[in-house]
């Protein structure tokens, strides 16, 4: 059988090499970091366990959700969805509800009734567009416009308006609970349907899928590196005929690519591509006592210094020891900027505005402070990426045994499952002889759909049962 080597240890290139290494292939997995998990990985402090960000599982995909609970097996919890935004100065569950009105000051109330009335229709694809003719400018100007800038660091008109549907659409899973305009927003704020979608979560982290199929991976004869990252790539004129990790070197028959776009044009000099990815310093906080919000994540739009705080402990109990719980904080940056490179100078602030906001009772409650900093955590909508994307993914089709997979090496928008359907869809293809550079999952298409995963194929459907072949 061939081989391939993935280069990222993420749930997409783990979902393709698990169902490769199924099959016989030989497999090679390489990633820079000391554990698997990329995006979707989890630290732990002794009893705490954070994940990089609010995680769960959740898909309309029967074959993904059989993956899931295949991987994880007795570790996955269903567990209800409790989300919530702080708007006004008070918090508020999100999908939104009738307490959001007895909030809002009555100028703003009079705006968003013009709003309805007078609907705007701004021309181009911009996110700014997008939102306000969907939701009014005042809703545009009090959350999004703020929040945007605030996570983001570029302005709503610089953004195209695929970054409110792979983030703004998305927000709300539960399709009964769709808020795609002012209107049906409104509607489900004054009557609102009971939400009852539920999601799969294991008791320490979601980090544990993407440890258990490595597991699996090394037991069918795969093999995984950590602590290594790609330092070269050799190529041939249409073909990548090796990777380097410090002093190695793997000679490849096929390479499934998972890091970041802009790093694999670094190695194969392609230059001229303006894509861009944001990153994100970690804040995780040992607290002494109970979680106050019992939000699992909430968005803060106001003035806060940081743009959304998940509560683990929400999630799962286990997250951390009895009585106590823990903060994941996200602060957004550049890989390299004042904020990564100080990320402990903006601590204090962090907490004051915990306590501020009556996110925690007072700084006393904080035990420890865990500073994570985490690169490509987002790929960037600008006016221009869809563009740029088209001319990078040109450039590299020239290699024909180069598939690019998951959030970063598709500059894709993604929840852990679409990356988990795709990473089904794209071994299917390969199994089935497709030449790698030639795959395509039509990624953007799930925005649309609403998918998790996308919709099965018919090859899909009648796929055989979950089997795993033992390594000889």
């Amino acid at each position: 059988m061939p081989s391939v080597t993935v280069v990222g240890a993420g749930v997409a290139g783990l979902t393709i090499g698990f169902q490769l290494a199924r099959q016989g292939y030989a497999v090679t997995i390489v990633e820079k970091n000391e554990v698997v998990g990329g995006l979707g990985r989890s630290w732990h402090y002794g009893g705490f366990h954070f994940d990089v960000g609010p995680h769960r599982f959740h898909t309309e995909n029967p074959r993904v959700a059989e993956f899931i609970r295949h991987i994880l097996e007795d570790e996955a919890l269903e567990i209800p969805r409790k989300s919530g935004v702080r708007m006004f100065g008070k918090f508020h569950d999100w999908p939104l509800r009738p307490s959001i009105l007895l909030s809002m000051p009555i100028r703003l109330m009079f705006r968003g009734a013009r709003d309805l009335i007078f609907r705007e229709s701004l021309p181009g694809e911009s996110f700014e567009a997008d939102v306000v003719n969907k939701y009014g400018r005042t809703l545009y100007e009090i959350f999004f416009k703020p929040y945007t800038e605030k996570f983001l660091f570029y302005s709503p008109p610089a953004l195209h308006r695929d970054w409110a549907r792979a983030g703004v659409n998305r927000a709300i899973i539960d399709k009964r609970a769709s808020a795609d305009n002012l209107w049906t927003l409104l509607k489900n704020t004054l009557l609102p349907k009971p939400v009852e979608t539920t999601f799969l979560y294991p008791p320490t982290g979601v980090g544990r899928f993407s440890e258990r199929a490595a597991e699996r991976i090394e037991r069918m004869g795969g093999r995984i590196v950590l602590g290594r990252g790609v330092t070269a790539l050799e190529r041939g004129q249409r073909r990548i005929t090796a990777v380097h990790i410090a002093d190695e070197r793997i000679a490849c028959d096929n390479i499934v690519w998972t890091a970041p776009l802009t790093v694999i044009n670094r190695y194969l000099d392609i230059a001229g591509v303006d894509l861009e990815y944001l990153s994100t310093v970690f804040y995780n906080l040992e607290l002494s006592k109970p979680v106050k919000l019992d939000y699992q994540w909430t968005y803060y739009g106001g003035d806060e210094i940081f743009s959304r705080v998940s509560a683990p402990t929400v999630f799962a109990a286990t997250m951390a020891p009895p009585g106590k719980s823990g903060l994941c904080i996200e602060f957004t940056c550049r890989e390299g900027d004042e904020r990564w490179q100080n990320a402990e100078r903006y601590t204090g602030a962090m907490i004051n505005d915990l306590v501020r906001t009556g996110t925690i009772d007072s700084p006393s409650d904080v035990e420890a402070v865990h500073i994570e900093r985490v690169p490509f955590t987002y790929p960037i909508y600008k006016l221009n990426y869809l563009g740029e994307i088209q001319k990078n993914l040109r450039a590299l089709a020239r290699y024909g045994n180069l598939l690019l997979a998951g959030r970063c090496g598709r500059f894709w928008y993604n929840n852990m499952d679409h990356s988990i359907g795709q990473g089904l869809t794209m071994a299917d293809k390969i199994l089935r002889g497709e030449v790698l550079s030639e795959i395509d999952t039509a990624d953007r298409e799930f925005w649309a759909t609403e998918e998790d995963g996308g919709v099965p194929s018919r090859e899909e459907e009648i796929a055989e049962p979950l089997e795993e072949t033992q390594a000889t």
